[in-house]
């Protein structure tokens, strides 16, 4: 059988497009006007050896199979078998917005389980008989005076504190309790 150049077919024939086959192709109106008029190129794809792919004209059902579909008659090279098939010669056509499938979206993230809420039970007040009363200092105006001294000195700390002086105020804490 006599071959002929995939690309001398190419030049003589115009920019493939391959073709997908999404239905029984007796039924897809489309490819079937493509073979009437021989237009379609059945590429062999030997999955198995080493063997490179190869070219018919015409549809010739099988696996391994792809279907060129060329803009011109492929008539002249009717009884031959193409080879050298260079796969970057078929062209693709540029696929309308309308026509294209929809972005896929990212899948939702499960909203995490809400903690179960644990009641705490109020604390009963203590009974009558287990309170003990308060007894107040003696009153001593030495203890008041110091005692005076030492808020001032702390709120002088806390103050230092607040500015966002932090070794300042641990320092005057540490004054304070060495005293």
């Amino acid at each position: 059988m006599k071959t002929a150049r995939f690309s001398n077919v190419v030049e003589k024939c115009g920019e493939p497009e391959a073709y997908l086959l999404l239905m029984d192709p007796a039924k897809d109106q489309t490819f079937q006007a493509a073979v009437k008029s021989q237009r379609v190129m059945t590429v062999l794809q030997e999955v198995v050896g080493t063997k490179t792919d190869h070219g018919e004209v015409g549809y010739k059902p099988g696996r391994s199979r792809q279907f060129l579909v060329f803009p011109k008659s492929l008539r002249g090279f009717a009884a031959r078998t193409v080879v050298g098939i260079k796969y970057e010669l078929i062209g693709s056509r540029e696929v309308p917005n309308r026509e294209r499938a929809p972005a896929p979206r990212p899948p939702k993230k499960p909203k995490p389980k809400a903690a179960s809420k644990v009641r705490r039970e109020k604390p009963e007040p203590p009974a009558m008989r287990k309170v003990v009363a308060f007894q107040p200092a003696p009153e001593d105006d030495e203890e008041d005076e110091e005692i005076a001294a030492l808020k001032k000195q702390v709120r002088r700390a806390m103050a230092v504190l607040e500015e966002g002086k932090a070794v300042a105020a641990f320092n005057l804490l540490k004054r304070i309790v060495n005293d």
